[in-house]
């Protein structure tokens, strides 16, 4: 189906391949559910899905991401990477550091931050999120990886208890964005942090994402999702694998998905 954005992005994009195949639809399920079965079709890499609206769009640990009908961006993008899998985790970490790139001329004079692992914030709230899935069918590597990208761009008002967490584009600057313009930046970023981050590593993109991380030499108190603990220690970066390096009282610690619960 095409969409009205589709067709003002198709004018505007410069990429070799992310966003060159695209599906639009007013409404869908899950952008990364119809991008994984368009990948087991046989799609290329850079193949995009957007939508208007998902009805049920979903984030990390299983949590929902709402977001109201024509007023941000939801697109999922299908990678063929050539990482073993135990790096995948850079992906979201180059993700992260392009779309704060592609978010900065919308927003200026404020600035982007980030917060491990993939969300990026604007006046300490969420702006946007990522979700990665692969398909992975031995142990080194990935034959398929959807990341889903949900970006808040010109919503004005957040259900309860997103209200105080989250905030747009628009709410934090007053003013509208073009959604198109800021699609075909994003998509542009995203390409070449990608391309970067596959040929050259974490080496790529750590000191980007350490420029914007926010707990970056902060002690910090993480909740490890999957188990019954928290870990405490002054965050040190990220890893080779895109993980969260901590020192604790007990020694260096690794992470590699955690939510932050309190910080001094």
């Amino acid at each position: 189906m095409s969409l009205p954005l589709v067709t003002d992005l198709q004018n505007r994009l410069d990429t070799e391949r992310f966003g060159q195949s695209i599906r639009g639809f007013k409404t869908v399920g899950s952008t990364n559910t119809e991008a994984a079965a368009w990948a087991r079709a046989g799609t290329g890499e850079g193949s995009v899905v957007v939508t208007e609206y998902q009805s049920e769009g979903r984030g990390r640990h299983g949590r929902t991401w709402d977001a109201r009908k024509g007023q941000n961006l939801m697109f999922s993008i299908v990678l063929r990477p050539s990482l073993d899998a135990d790096r995948l985790g850079l992906i979201t970490v180059a993700a992260s550091v392009a779309v704060a790139e592609a978010i900065d001329p919308f927003v200026s004079p404020y600035q982007t931050a980030l917060k491990w692992p993939n969300d990026v914030l604007l006046e300490g709230r969420k702006t946007c999120g990522m979700l990665l899935e692969s398909s992975i069918s031995g142990q080194h590597a990935a034959d398929v990886v959807v990341l889903g990208v949900g970006l808040n761009v010109n919503q004005t008002e957040f259900p309860d208890p997103l209200a105080d967490t989250a905030t747009s584009l628009r709410l934090t600057t007053g003013r509208p964005v073009p959604r198109a313009s800021l699609f075909s930046r994003l998509l542009e970023r995203l390409e070449k942090r990608y391309d970067a981050v596959q040929s050259g590593g974490v080496e790529a993109v750590r000191p980007a994402f350490h420029e914007r991380l926010t707990v970056l030499h902060n002690r910090e108190t993480f909740h490890v999702p999957g188990a019954d603990r928290t870990a405490s220690g002054v965050v040190q970066g990220i890893t080779d694998t895109g993980a969260l390096r901590l020192d604790t009282p007990d020694g260096p610690e690794t992470l590699h998905a955690a939510d932050v619960t309190s910080r001094s």
